[in-house]
Order: C-alpha cells, then structure tokens, then sequence
C-alpha cells in the first residue's frame, strides 16, 4: 500500500529512490534501540520500504538519529535542560522522516511508553525550548500524501 502511494505520488521527482523491505528483526532491533515499540503503521511502512532517499528515513538512519541525539546532543543541552526536559522535548519521538532543514516528522511518545498512534508530527528543531511539535497527519497514510503534494 504505501509503495505503491510513494510511486505514484513521486512520479517525476527523481530524488526520491524507493528501497527494499526492511527485515522484521531489524525493526525489532531499532524499537529496542529507540526504546518504544513503533506503531503498527511505521512497521508496515518498513515491511515495504526501508526508506526512499528522499523524505522517509531507513531503519539504521532511524537508529543513529537516535543515538546522535542521546550521545551528542544530550550533553550540549545540559545547561539549558535536565536530563527529564531533555526526554520530554526530544527523547519521546520516534522520528522516522525529514524536510531535510533539520525537522523531523515523528510520532509522539506518550507517558505510558506507548506512542501516541493518531497523529503524526512535525519536530521543529528551531523551537526546541517552546512547543516543538505540532500535528501534521492523522496517518501515515494522510502524512505520505500531503508530504508528496508539497501540503507540509
């Protein structure tokens, strides 16, 4: 389903270079990494296409975000942050897009250590002190396609 949605939403753009499936125990492994089980939607997106080259990040971009921002980022923001606003500012996303600006579209971990599964996110890096997310899509689905029209 959503293969065939990026190549008929990509046609023309040569940028974007869809990959293969991403192997089921490399998800399981970056979910571990990450932290948090990843909603049923980014696992079916993987199970297609372990990123495109364009928007979508691939399973190890996913994993070395991660760590980037808990090994090197972390520490920077140690005066200005505790460890808990860290997490709460960045720690508690799944990322697994981006513009390409420095954002991130994710999906919001919620308290419980599940994710939020009805909403998908903007992550502005520039408003990391204020609200630096806000709800772009309800959907991968709905995500995939407003990214592709230009819409977001």
């Amino acid at each position: 389903m959503y293969r065939e949605l990026i190549l008929n939403l990509s046609k023309g753009n040569n940028w974007v270079k869809i990959q293969p499936p991403c192997p089921a125990e490399e998800i399981r492994r970056a979910q571990q990494v990450v932290g948090y089980p990843f909603p049923k939607e980014l696992c079916e997106l993987l199970q297609e296409t372990n990123g495109d080259h364009y928007c979508l990040l691939s399973i190890q971009q996913i994993i070395e975000n991660v760590e980037r921002n808990r090994e090197i980022w972390l520490p920077l923001f140690e005066e200005d942050y505790s460890k808990e606003k860290y997490i709460e500012l960045v720690d508690r996303f799944i990322f697994f897009a981006t513009n390409g600006c420095g954002d991130y579209y994710c999906y919001r971990v919620n308290e419980d250590g599940l994710p939020d599964e009805t909403a998908v996110y903007i992550w502005e890096h520039e408003s990391l002190g204020e609200k630096c997310w806000k709800k772009v899509a309800g959907s991968m689905e709905e995500f995939i396609t407003r990214y592709y029209k230009g819409e977001i």
